[in-house]
């Protein structure tokens, strides 16, 4: 199953001659920790279908002590993804700006970057 993050832009990495956007890669070993950390079970819930036919979706992990760990949230506060600015708002939205807030507090990731 081919899945979007809704809510956020993450930064891709290399595809072929194109070459990836920087925290790429920190930002896929993040996503990788916390798939092995649910011993691979996730949850997805589909929001909307995207041009490419993807499915637009939050992705969850249940947590050993926290119920839920989103997948959006765990990355916009370490500052490796911003909100999205229109397109499918996800449901969890609010909760989203609010972990990049944190991010943006903290000068973590992007928000690092001078600029």
């Amino acid at each position: 199953m081919s899945v979007e993050l809704c809510g956020i832009d993450a930064p891709e990495l290399e595809q072929g001659e194109i070459p990836g956007q920087p925290l790429a890669n920190e930002a896929k070993q993040k996503l990788l920790k916390l798939i092995a950390a649910a011993d691979n079970q996730l949850m997805i819930v589909p929001v909307a279908k995207d041009s490419d036919g993807r499915t637009v979706a939050e992705v969850m992990v249940r947590g050993q002590v926290e119920a839920e760990i989103s997948f959006q949230e765990e990355l916009l506060k370490s500052g490796l993804a911003k909100t999205r600015l229109g397109g499918v708002e996800c449901p969890n939205q609010i909760a989203f700006e609010n972990a990049q807030g944190l991010a943006i507090a903290s000068k973590t990731g992007v928000w690092s970057q001078v600029k």
